[in-house]
């Protein structure tokens, strides 16, 4: 009698596992409220970031490569559930390429149009940071008030501005980031050609149309140089209320967008699988247990 119970009982057992793991390939899901992220990544495409001063093995060197890397490495962190859309920014404004969309799902999408931006996207060439920012927290506030900005960009605005124009915004109303991007030393700025092929690197003399005589070097130095401008960018972070973040490693960027702070709690739709895979495992595991025979 009991071998006969123990045969039905490892029959269900191993009927069950199968029924559980047939499901599986469905891809459940259950509706659970969990905490997400909802991100609008606004990237600085102007020419200074073509500049290269990231020495990391295996990253790119340039700062517009190095920071989609390290948006990339970043994608794979958040939590299923999270939306991210992709912004530029260039002379005075920051126009949106799409709304932030769920990360699972849209994963190729996000990866395919991150990688195909370059700085020939630009429509203008001058950079004034503070009112790309500025437009940015606009376009963000327009996308609900739980999207959160993240701006990237060197800080080096082109001609220089004197001061930043005013905020007319409440600061700390949007939640974010300003990310620094590159070095405190001066580099040069990579002249390119419509092909992305290299011409050198911009000069003074290039640029003496466009720049005040204050700008001009009094040393005799011919190229123009860039770097992080992180005192404007600390200032920009201070008048509108965003945090301050200097990029120096794609896993520094990944702490900072899983911030608490920044989550918001949304009704998501969680994969259950793990769940049923490991009950099913359980029965296989009681089914293939050795038999007692009394």
């Amino acid at each position: 009698m009991n071998l006969a119970v123990n045969l039905s009982w490892r029959f269900w057992s191993l009927l069950s596992a199968v029924i559980l793991l047939a499901i599986c390939l469905t891809h459940p899901t259950l509706p659970l409220k969990r905490p997400v992220f909802r991100y609008l990544f606004v990237i600085d495409i102007t020419q200074s970031m073509n500049a290269s001063d990231y020495h990391q093995a295996g990253l790119p060197a340039d700062r517009l490569g190095f920071v989609k890397a390290s948006i990339r490495q970043a994608l794979d962190k958040l939590p299923c559930g999270s939306e991210v859309g992709l912004g530029l920014f260039t002379t005075r404004n920051s126009q949106v390429l799409f709304e932030p969309i769920e990360v699972c799902g849209h994963f190729p999408l996000i990866a395919d149009v991150l990688d195909h931006i370059d700085w020939r996207m630009a429509w203008a060439a001058d950079s004034h940071i503070a009112r790309g920012v500025y437009t940015a927290l606009r376009e963000t506030a327009a996308r609900g008030g739980d999207t959160r900005l993240v701006f990237f960009s060197d800080g080096q605005q082109f001609p220089p501005e004197p001061d930043f124009p005013p905020f007319d915004g409440k600061p700390g109303a949007i939640s974010g980031l300003l990310v620094g991007v590159g070095g405190s030393l001066p580099v040069p700025i990579p002249r390119l050609d419509k092909e992305n092929r290299p011409l050198g690197f911009w000069e003074y003399v290039d640029l003496r149309d466009y720049l005040p005589l204050s700008a001009m070097p009094k040393d005799g130095s011919s190229l123009y140089l860039s770097r992080l401008d992180e005192q404007a960018l600390t200032r920009l972070s201070a008048t509108t209320g965003l945090g301050y973040l200097r990029l120096e490693t794609p896993e520094s960027l990944t702490r900072a967008l899983l911030a608490r702070n920044l989550t918001t709690e949304r009704i998501v739709a969680v994969d259950i699988r793990w769940m049923l895979a490991s009950l099913a495992l359980l029965l296989l595991l009681q089914r293939f247990q050795p038999q007692r025979v009394t």
